[in-house]
């Protein structure tokens, strides 16, 4: 379960009346072009948080029904509505941002990104899957690297997709330090690695774009 701290809650998650063909045909990375100027509404973080969670239980022998699942969430809030900065870890029962650290971490986000191809900082949020991922491997054995692959497969997919479908912009990067990200989270208590950085958050207007389309004759 989600541990304790003052707690966030989010509004109800923004309704989602896009197809999935069509969903899944605009997914796109925002590379370098989030931008802070709006904050992102929340019900809209609400919805990507809510599909991450859904994409992430993995029906397998690791997973007893009612049971923790394999990865939890962790949000760096920047740039949303009515959230304030800093970072939580997201309550999958409630709904609710659950505040492990109070202030801005933008600066934190950019210095231990080792690419130049997002502006981290400028994202709304940065969301961060989590799992004890040695304690998989203890349980099921080598095997458990794929059992683990396969859960962040499906939250990163699902992120692209419901990003897209909500209209805002999303990124999925492994170019980070993990290490200061898990001293950052506090994951070395609960034997955990922090897999990946999704971003997501508004993006800059009228940006270039190519069609790479291929129509049959």
């Amino acid at each position: 379960p989600a541990g304790p701290g003052d707690r966030v809650p989010l509004p109800e998650p923004t309704p989602l009346a896009v197809p999935v063909r069509r969903a899944l045909r605009e997914r796109r990375s925002s590379f370098g072009r989030f931008t802070s100027a709006e904050p992102l509404d929340a019900a809209r973080l609400a919805v990507v948080l809510r599909a991450a969670v859904a994409a992430g239980t993995l029906d397998s022998d690791t997973e007893s029904p009612g049971g923790a699942p394999l990865a939890r969430l962790c949000v760096f809030v920047n740039h949303v509505r009515d959230v304030p900065a800093g970072l939580y870890e997201y309550d999958r029962d409630t709904g609710e941002l659950v505040v492990l650290r109070t202030g801005d971490h933008g600066a934190f986000l950019q210095q231990n990104y080792f690419l130049a191809n997002y502006n981290v900082e400028q994202a709304a949020a940065v969301l961060v899957p989590v799992a004890r991922t040695h304690a998989v491997l203890d349980a099921v054995g080598d095997r458990g690297y794929r059992l683990v692959n396969a859960v962040v497969g499906a939250v990163a997919q699902a992120v692209y997709t419901t990003a897209s479908a909500a209209g805002t912009g999303c990124g999925v990067a492994l170019g980070f330090d993990s290490v200061s990200f898990e001293e950052r989270l506090g994951l070395a208590e609960r034997g955990e690695i922090p897999l990946l950085i999704m971003m997501i958050g508004h993006e800059r207007s009228r940006s270039a774009d190519y069609r790479y389309d291929i129509v049959a004759p």
